[in-house]
């Protein structure tokens, strides 16, 4: 028995997803032998993707009652789900934006401090982290765990840049990611070709899409392979450039804009107000000039997917929008 899981669609359009039954409980036995056992979740996730699933799957295995929270995502009804766990172990998966409001809520109350400081783990995956949170974190007693993985590998399969149980590895012009929790494919069949392989060995292996390298055995994940741009000539990692400008805006999202110059330069979206003269100087510094944003957009309400993940495409879209008016008006070249 299968069952179909649809992909958050950040990326792209989202993709659906055949799992067997076989892989979800290799993925969840080597989840919880990592944990160091069975325990009760809060789900704080929408259950329709994989990760809110696997908190489902892994809570199943405590026999405990699963507890959800309420409504739009706040550090109060968090707070409130946490405090009513009863398992002697007790877990949570979040994304970064879910995180960063809980820092942020805690730095004003300290009383959201301590509850929070009851969960034995809290797994953090869906995007790249900003600047920094992870140690806020830290800083207050939480116990943060960085996972990666995608909806073809049921969700998070290396944590902290270690590979599960039976996970393996290799880089070839990308991440590709083999073992005992990889899906059986997509509902498309082409597509299944195209991103899952089979090597001589007869070992199958998924095709992440993602970048990246390993330093001292653990796996460093640099952002997509697709999201580098040409900017006059020169390769700029839209990637590497976020996580410097998340130093200064750490909701900060670093998206393509079209220049007619250049062809393609990076344009920083926010909700906060930070220098872009500031911005382009520490880039420029750490990544080289080519790679400083050339444009600053301040956004009232970041757009996010179904997912709680900053919709990028949506983004770009806006951006190329309000670069188009601004040089109509003769604002910038």
């Amino acid at each position: 028995m299968a069952i179909v899981v649809e992909t958050s669609g950040s990326s792209g359009v989202p993709k659906r997803v055949i799992i067997s039954e076989e892989a979800i409980e290799a993925s969840t036995s080597a989840a919880l032998e990592r944990l160091g056992g069975p325990g009760q979740w809060v789900l704080a996730l929408p259950e329709q993707y994989i990760a809110g699933k696997n908190v489902i799957w892994r809570n199943e295995v405590s026999g405990a009652p699963l507890v959800r929270t309420e409504g739009a995502f706040t550090a109060e009804a968090f707070v409130e789900a946490v405090q009513s766990l009863e398992h002697e172990r007790k877990y949570t998966s979040l994304v970064p934006t879910q995180l960063a409001r809980l820092v942020d809520a805690a730095a004003l109350d300290r009383s959201f401090i301590g509850p929070i400081a009851r969960l034995d783990r809290i797994l953090l995956g869906g995007q790249r982290a900003p600047f920094g949170l992870i140690e806020r974190a830290a800083r207050l007693g939480w116990r943060v765990t960085r996972t990666y993985g995608a909806t073809e590998t049921v969700g998070g399969c290396v944590w902290d840049g270690r590979p599960l149980r039976d996970v393996k590895i290799r880089l070839t012009d990308q991440i590709e990611i083999a073992g005992p929790q990889l899906a059986d494919g997509y509902e498309d069949a082409a597509l299944t070709e195209q991103r899952f392989t089979t090597d001589g060995s007869g070992t199958r292996w998924y095709k992440t899409g993602d970048a990246g390298s390993l330093i001292s055995g653990l796996l460093q994940v640099s952002g997509r392979i697709d999201d580098v741009i040409n900017s006059g000539g020169i390769k700029v990692s839209l990637a590497a450039v976020e996580h410097v400008v998340q130093t200064f805006a750490p909701d900060a999202v670093v998206v393509a804009a079209p220049h007619p110059e250049w062809g393609e330069v990076p344009a920083v979206v926010t909700t906060l107000k930070p220098s872009l003269a500031e911005i382009r100087a520490a880039v420029g510094n750490a990544l080289g000039k080519p790679a400083r944003p050339n444009h600053l957009v301040t956004v009232s309400v970041m757009p996010t997917t179904a997912s709680g993940k900053p919709d990028r495409k949506r983004l770009a879209r806006l951006v190329a929008g309000r670069t188009q008016e601004r040089r109509r008006r003769g604002l910038f070249g």
